[in-house]
């Protein structure tokens, strides 16, 4: 008998995540001559715009490439969350747009949808023309399976102690690559720009002798500014390559990527341009110095920066100062790995003390005029009932330190207080378009003041000196205006500043002054204007990027400065002015775009149908595995309707002695609740040799049949947790079959010994902060998991005579509930590098102590106490506790190893304590171990987590022949995570 567990080990973590699934949405579809567009009434605008924009860019990015995809590529559109985002899936040949427009502090500000859809259809086209194997083969895995040598004489296998899964890839192409030639999009594209946003971020780097190296630009995982940073170098090395061996380059290191035996992109490049990729870098960083250079020596004499108060994290932005001008409000990431992990603090200038005030605030702040009260938007803790996050007012009693949610669903952002009517002025977002909207404190009222049609993209808002305007800046093509809008005069809007260049965060001084940020000389600087007589100057003069300004009634003024690879803030006592003539580059012809194309507004007017199902074709995964000594070739397949909510993943596989491993996982996703089924099929033999009483030889061949049944539904749960209700049938069964060949005598037996209907709830939750280690040394956070079942079990006792004289199985009622509570808690050591610890527990409950062993629980292993085997310790209870202490052994390097790049690592002391027991008293089992792990990426993208462990037994006993404890045990697993 063999109970398979290791094979759910494979399968079980594959459709493991619930989301919500917007049943709401009525989906349509526009057709045009190259793509199938998917929107619903809410991204209608985005969509006709869209798919007028993608017929357009169609033609140009498929000549560079010398290209076409073999059926239409599909585009859907979403406005389910306040997210700006757009995915291509290259293998599925479909692109997905959010329509909220991006707006990051690391990015340029460019029209949005003509943007992304270039950008992600070059992403479509490029990478099909690197695969290797075509559309259906995205790659295929080499897999290992070791097991323990210890095992119950009723199972043909130890439990697993070594898992390895590696790929094959079907595509190689390095992030820097990829987005690279995306953002460079063809020649004389204009949808998007190597901007002085782009060029701050290398220009910074690089005068800092802080550039990627070829090697880190080889992968993401980074954390702070560090994918953002891949991005931009991948942009600036590919628009070198193009401007050194013209654009066919590009498209020639794709088709070299797309050879079945070349895994390198050294290799492609050399085949490419005739360098390798190091003297291209390096010619690259020579031609980085010819122009950042000069920049540094004549910024140099002349700098004004000011005095940095805070330098902690990468992203210290928006400071708002308080209404007596002594303390500002700000939001920074200083206690987190990622740029967008913002939270909202109060400095205090007096004191040069800090204090935060709460956590995930994205947008800048706004003060009540007494100063007791703080403004600002953010995403509630939890979803509304169809799933969905959008940004909301929110209030903060500074006295009180209390928080107070002022509106629900009106997706506000960028709050500025209004005094003379005590409202709130916010940017609001449906269907990628934008538009101004007021709240009245005192009513709860919303009003929309603008009545914006043309997609153009608000960025912040603020309040002129009198409060009868309010001042915003704006992206109607590419780089940021300024103009005010009248409060008093039905909203009349006068455009302050409209030049080529990149106009923004504007903050009135008095009635005819403004300090703003502009960018005419190629880096951000404070900018002072009076608006009547339209005098001009600049109050910093600064070698990375000045931003965000506000000025207080005192004339100091504070902004966030972006030096040495992060945002800071900055503070000047005075406003000074500079002549242009000594600020930014001493030329910046690369920096001005005098000749973008005109914006792109046009819309598809195509009819709508209604949505039908679309699949993409059925994708092949061949892999090879080493299972129990013998070579297991198979294959995975994979297939998802294109709005995900159908999908299909399966695999088999067979090894020479006709062993073979079949499984379907089905789900689907049209309801509120995920229906979901699983079908598992198995078979082992085996083949015994032996003498019937020393005097005829046996063979006895044994075949072992599982085939399991799995079904249920899965609801998400305030976005933090999950319940599934499942049932499961099963059946396994034995077949004998006896051979005498010496009296050429034949017979066989079959029965089943196992027939089992499980009906269970499970509910899963999990809290923790994203980090960048979260995978290899959890830190923060916790998560628990109970399973309740009840399992109605048939277990064979024997074999009896029917009354027609036949041999039918008898069986005994192991009927029980079982209960099982599992939680993991990880807490970082303060005042260390993130030294970590974590505290694992596993509980099981079978109410029914005189069950058949064959249903015990079995506590040791690689999933339990791993000092002893996983067969060694079983019983009806089980109490498991796991101490894990972990140190950092490096973190964030690129250590270069074949075609794997090494990134993290970690060590880690384990102490175990638990039994598994039935009627009496647990005789406690303790064990120790050590642990190293290593994640990084194969072949530029592939996730790849390698743990080594070896444990110690303390307590020694025996059982079944074998002698447990006091020995060391190994385990090794390289797999996609931990």
């Amino acid at each position: 008998m063999n109970r398979y567990l290791h094979f759910f080990f494979f399968t079980s973590f594959l459709f493991s995540q619930v989301e919500y699934n917007h049943p709401e949405i009525d989906w349509k579809t526009i057709e045009t001559d190259h793509f199938s567009v998917h929107f619903y009434d809410g991204t209608e605008q985005s969509a006709r715009e869209g798919a007028y924009i993608a017929e357009q860019i169609y033609p140009f990015v498929t000549e560079l490439y010398d290209y076409e995809p073999p059926s239409k590529t599909h585009i859907v559109f979403l406005d389910t969350d306040d997210f700006s985002n757009g995915m291509a899936y290259y293998y599925d040949n479909k692109i997905y747009i959010w329509t909220s427009p991006l707006d990051f502090e690391l990015r340029g500000s460019h029209r949005w949808l003509q943007n992304v859809i270039t950008h992600e259809f070059t992403h479509i086209i490029s990478i099909q023309v690197a695969m290797k194997y075509g559309k259906n083969i995205p790659g295929g895995y080499l897999q290992w399976m070791g097991y323990e040598k210890e095992k119950r004489k009723d199972v043909l296998y130890g439990y697993p102690n070594t898992l390895a899964s590696f790929p094959i890839p079907g595509t190689i192409i390095p992030p820097w690559l990829a987005e690279g030639t995306a953002q460079y999009m063809y020649d004389e594209a204009t949808w998007d720009l190597w901007d002085s946003h782009r060029d701050m971020i290398l220009r910074d780097r690089y005068l800092n002798n802080n550039l990627l190296s070829f090697t880190e630009m080889n992968t993401f995982g980074k954390k702070g500014i560090g994918n953002e940073s891949t991005y931009n170098s991948g942009y600036a090395l590919c628009n070198y390559i193009a401007k050194q061996y013209g654009s066919d380059a590009l498209k020639n290191i794709m088709n070299e990527l797309s050879s079945p035996i070349n895994f390198s992109v050294n290799k492609a490049i050399q085949n490419s341009i005739g360098i390798n990729s190091n003297q291209l870098y390096d010619q690259f960083i020579i031609d980085l110095g010819k122009k950042y250079t000069p920049v540094e020596q004549f910024i140099g004499p002349n700098k004004l920066e000011g005095e940095v108060l805070i330098s902690e994290g990468t992203a210290n932005l928006h400071p708002v100062w308080s209404p007596d001008g002594n303390q500002f409000a700000f939001i920074s990431n200083q206690e987190n790995d990622y740029f967008s992990q913002t939270d909202l603090f109060i400095y205090t200038i007096d004191s040069k003390e800090q204090n935060k005030i709460t956590s995930s605030i994205k947008s800048a702040v706004t003060w009540g005029i007494s100063g007791k009260y703080l403004y600002y938007s953010k995403k509630p803790k939890y979803p509304d009932k169809n799933g969905s996050k959008y940004f909301d007012l929110f209030e903060y009693d500074v006295v009180n330190e209390e928080e107070k949610r002022l509106t629900f669903g009106t997706r506000a952002f960028s709050p500025v207080y209004i005094e003379k009517d005590s409202s709130i002025a916010f940017i609001s977002t449906l269907d990628g378009i934008q538009n101004i909207s007021t709240f009245d404190l005192k009513t709860d009222e919303i009003k929309q003041i603008t009545n914006y049609k043309d997609h153009r993209i608000l960025h912040s808002v603020s309040i002129s000196s009198d409060n009868s305007t309010i001042l915003v800046d704006y992206t109607l093509n590419h780089f940021r205006n300024i103009s005010s809008i009248s409060l008093t005069n039905n909203g009349e809007i006068t455009e302050l500043a409209n030049q080529e260049w990149d106009e923004r965060d504007p903050v009135a001084i008095s009635e005819t002054e403004l300090l703003y940020v502009d960018d005419q000389n190629g880096i951000f600087n404070l900018s002072y204007l009076n608006i009547d007589s339209g005098e001009s100057a600049y109050c910093t003069n600064v070698m990375g990027g000045a931003f965000m300004p506000d000025i207080n009634k005192n004339g100091q003024v504070v902004y966030s400065l972006y030096k040495d690879g992060k945002y800071t803030i900055a503070f000047l006592d005075s406003i000074q002015l500079f002549p242009i003539e000594i600020v930014g580059y001493p030329q910046n012809s690369d920096i001005k775009h005098l000749n973008v194309a005109p914006y792109i507004d046009k819309k598809d007017f195509s009819e709508a149908k209604m949505y039908n199902d679309a699949f993409p074709p059925m994708f092949i995964m061949p892999k090879l595995m080493v299972d129990y000594g013998t070579l297991k070739p198979g294959f995975f397949f994979y297939s998802s309707e294109v709005l995900q909510r159908l999908s299909l993943f399966g695999g088999a596989s067979v090894n020479s002695l006709g062993d073979l491993d079949l499984f379907f996982l089905f789900e689907f996703k049209r309801l509120y609740p995920t229906l979901f089924t699983e079908v598992y099929y198995l078979t082992r033999n085996k083949t015994d040799k032996f003498d019937w009483r020393g005097v005829y030889p046996i063979d006895d061949n044994l075949k072992f049949r599982m085939i399991a049944f799995k079904g249920g539904l899965k609801l998400p749960i305030l976005g933090i947790s999950s319940i599934e209700l499942y049932s499961m049938w099963q059946r396994y069964r034995a077949h004998i079959k006896q051979n005498i060949p010496t009296e050429n005598l034949q017979g066989g037996l079959a029965y089943d010994y196992y027939r089992g209907v499980v009906t269970g709830l499970k509910w899963k939750m999990q809290a923790s902060k994203h980090r960048f280690d979260s995978n290899i040394n959890p830190s923060n956070g916790f998560s628990l998991e109970a399973d309740i079942a009840y399992e109605n079990n048939e277990f064979i006792t024997g074999l009896d005579l029917s009354d027609a004289g036949t041999l039918i199985e008898a069986f005994s009622d192991n009927d029980y509930l079982r209960m099982d509570l599992s939680g993991s808690y990880h807490w970082e050591v303060p005042g260390t590098n993130r030294w970590t610890i974590t505290l694992d527990t596993d509980l099981g409950l079978i109410n029914f102590t005189k069950v058949d062993s064959f249903f015990n629980y079995f506590a040791g292993g690689l999933d339990g106490i791993q000092g002893y085997s996983y067969y060694s310790i079983e019983g009806t209870n089980k109490v498991i506790t796991e101490l894990d202490f972990r140190i950092p052994i490096f973190y964030q390097k690129h250590y270069q190893l074949g075609w794997f790049i090494a990134q993290n690592s970690v060590i880690g002391l384990i102490g175990q304590f638990g039994d598994a027991w039935t009627t009496s008293n647990p005789d406690w089992k303790k064990s120790v171990g050590i642990q190293w792990r290593l994640n990084g990426f194969s072949f530029y993208n592939y996730p790849t987590a390698i743990g080594l462990e070896a444990h110690y037994g303390i307590d020694k006993f025996e059982k079944l022949s074998y002698s447990y404890g006091q020995n060391i045990r190994w385990y090794f697993t390289m797999l996609f995570g931990f």
